[in-house]
């Protein structure tokens, strides 16, 4: 599975993306007389891709055509400080979970994990991806099959929730190579 194209493959599982826009952060940049960029600028404050696209304000990579360039340090940052909110929201909401930090490929990386599930979060370059996977290192029949259906959609509900009350969006899962259902704040005030 190359990067882009991140699904799930058993029964109860399941995904929710957040765009990357909402992550990769920019700098204004420090141009020297002749047009050359000497590096970011920080004293404005770095803005979203997001920020920047909806005030009209263009930016690139290495901010030699625009006025703003990419932060790695401070897009790094939000990365982890993204994995952290959700952990820290998601076992308060279910103590069952725990948090966990293993990779399980090259793609996927587990944060958090209790008897029956795994949450992962994979970095497929237009999105981060939200796992919801089944433990596979587990025996998946009788009582424990029971216990996954029953709690699987109020996992992967919760995901959702917690993307849309933080970030303002959650993507779900389309198909290959397809984004689904864009949900947004105005979705959970309207579903009550």
């Amino acid at each position: 599975m190359g990067k882009g194209n991140v699904c799930t493959h058993y029964e109860c599982e399941g995904l929710f993306y957040l765009d990357r826009d909402l992550l990769d952060v920019y700098c204004k940049t420090n141009k020297c007389e002749c047009g050359h960029v000497k590096g970011p600028n920080y004293d404005e404050e770095p803005k979203t891709a997001r920020e920047l696209y909806n005030a009209g304000i263009e930016y690139s990579f290495d901010g030699t055509q625009t006025g703003w360039m990419y932060s790695q340090f401070d897009s790094e940052d939000n990365w982890h400080q993204m994995i952290e909110i959700m952990r820290e929201k998601f076992i308060k909401r279910f103590p069952s979970f725990y948090r966990e930090d293993k990779w399980i490929d090259n793609d996927r990386r587990i944060v958090l994990e209790n008897g029956l599930f795994r949450i992962a979060i994979a970095d497929n370059e237009w999105s981060a991806a939200w796992l919801l996977l089944e433990r596979t290192d587990i025996d998946d029949t009788g009582r424990n099959r029971t216990f996954m259906r029953r709690h699987y959609q109020t996992y992967l509900e919760a995901i959702k929730r917690i993307l849309i009350d933080v970030w303002g969006e959650a993507i779900g899962y389309g198909g290959a190579w397809v984004s689904g259902r864009k949900y947004t704040r105005e979705d959970v005030k309207s579903a009550g």
